[in-house]
């Protein structure tokens, strides 16, 4: 009997001392849809960052919030909010940290600087570096908190695959994936860190052979915890607890984690949470932000520019988009050369009716246009080394004759030889003023200009006025 009673005070006094699970939420892969969607035959209202806001609001518990990247891919608003916008929606959120993918990185090094100069969520990126090996300012390569007692350890990964694929990363490089990862778990632990989460951008699974979160799982150990995106059921592990977020914020992972007495997790349960509006409400603040950016959207989807009568294709070395805008930057900016290049380029124009939202998906890049005077034998070495690279210019006003070896014999301005002493004027992308594959040479210039004019507002001044003709006759003359 007193064995018996020994055992029933034992299991109630363990019961007792048994610490409430620790609380994480995961989002990833929202991909734009900040708002509320209607959904069913009920039209059920669901989703979005302002009722996401009002569940934290409700909580009186301590929690931990996460974010696996792929922000604003997907949809128009994404798309005009870029990186800078949806960082300052997240940031009214109480995000512990986020990560970011290849795809949040697109609009190029200049958007992510911007974005970045007056961020206030901790951003942790392990391996994204820039060409000096540094951290990029504003983001972390790994992040330590206290939570409950427990030492947090948090990574973050991108891909290296699709970061390598981006037209413009300025002075940023990803490092491998696996060996960086190895190195930051060992530093971690080195650290005292008793649990470590990994945020993954990567997807479980890539048909490109790509790491994904599969090979992760394979070659890392120390990995308690990983976060990803891109697979709405659990992954199996011996050696890691892991939850894909559900995606398009409908819904957001509730993950409650024992911790046994070493501070290890001990058992995992996970939920995927309706972000339903009937219940939570919507925060008002967040909501009337979201509503002004999605007004800005609808805006450009009907407003008309003009209308074109031929298709211009955005794609190939004879581009008629290309080769238009480079002889709208020529004419308006009253230049000797207008210049374009291929990564500026988003979608061709289509036949009919062009609005807004068309010369978006055209132009995806806030570029702005730059002057820039060079001296004859500047610019005929700066031609002869784009040539021989693999992103060769859209001209206007200029033919270049080279030969079989793709040596420059002969270019022709405005229908004068060119003239090694004299000035030429250029109007062309301020992205390409700078360390850019092709173009190194464009900064032997004499003097710039930046009109802070972007080029997507001149190809519209130019449709709008109806003055630049369609010609897309290859500047380029093999001979």
């Amino acid at each position: 009997m007193k064995h018996f009673v020994l055992v029933i005070f034992c299991l109630f006094f363990c019961a007792c001392n048994d610490k409430a699970p620790v609380e994480i939420y995961h989002t990833g892969a929202m991909s734009g849809y900040f708002y509320e969607r209607t959904l069913g035959d009920e039209n059920k209202k669901i989703g979005g960052l302002p009722a996401l806001k009002n569940l934290f609001s409700q909580k009186e518990t301590p929690f931990l919030l996460f974010d696996s990247g792929d922000l604003f891919s997907t949809t128009q608003e994404g798309q005009i909010a870029k990186l800078s916008g949806s960082l300052k929606l997240l940031s009214s959120l109480p995000y512990t940290a986020i990560t970011l993918s290849a795809e949040d990185l697109k609009f190029g090094a200049s958007d992510v600087e911007n974005a970045l100069k007056n961020n206030k969520l901790p951003i942790v990126i392990s391996n994204l570096k820039r060409q000096d090996g540094k951290i990029p300012n504003g983001i972390k390569d790994s992040l330590i908190i206290d939570f409950e007692g427990v030492k947090w350890g948090i990574l973050g990964v991108l891909s290296k695959s699709d970061f390598d694929k981006l037209p413009r990363v300025g002075n940023l490089r990803a490092e491998d994936e696996i060996e960086t990862l190895k190195t930051k778990i060992e530093t971690l632990k080195t650290d005292g860190v008793n649990i470590i989460i990994l945020l993954s951008s990567l997807g479980f699974e890539r048909e490109d052979k790509a790491v994904s979160d599969k090979i992760l799982l394979d070659e890392l150990t120390g990995i308690d915890l990983l976060l990803g995106i891109g697979k709405k059921e659990n992954i199996d592990s011996s050696k890691t607890f892991t939850n894909q977020a559900p995606d398009n914020l409908q819904q957001v992972s509730l993950l409650k984690l024992q911790l046994n007495k070493n501070k290890q997790i001990s058992s995992f349960a996970q939920e995927n949470m309706d972000l339903n509006i009937s219940q939570l409400g919507q925060e008002e603040n967040l909501l009337k932000e979201i509503n002004t950016l999605r007004q800005q959207t609808a805006k450009n989807r009907t407003k008309r520019i003009t209308k074109l009568d031929v298709f211009l294709d955005s794609q190939g070395q004879n581009s008629a988009l290309g080769s238009y805008t480079a002889a709208c930057l020529k004419k308006w900016g009253k230049t000797n050369i207008g210049l374009i290049n291929f990564e500026a380029l988003g979608e061709g124009l289509p036949q009919g009716d062009i609005t807004e939202e068309n010369l978006y998906k055209a132009f995806p890049f806030d570029d702005k246009v730059m002057f820039l005077k060079i001296y004859g034998t500047e610019l005929l070495q700066a031609l002869q080394n784009n040539l021989n690279s693999s992103r060769t210019a859209i001209l206007s006003g200029i033919k270049v004759y080279y030969n079989d070896d793709k040596n420059i014999t002969k270019v022709i301005i405005d229908g004068q030889p060119l003239k090694g002493n004299q000035l030429y004027d250029i109007a062309l992308p301020d992205h390409l003023i700078g360390n850019v594959a092709g173009y190194e040479d464009f900064l032997n210039m004499y003097e710039f200009k930046n009109t802070d004019r972007t080029v997507r507002g001149i190809v519209t001044w130019c449709l709008n006025n109806k003055n630049t003709e369609i010609n897309n006759e290859n500047a380029w003359q093999k001979i």
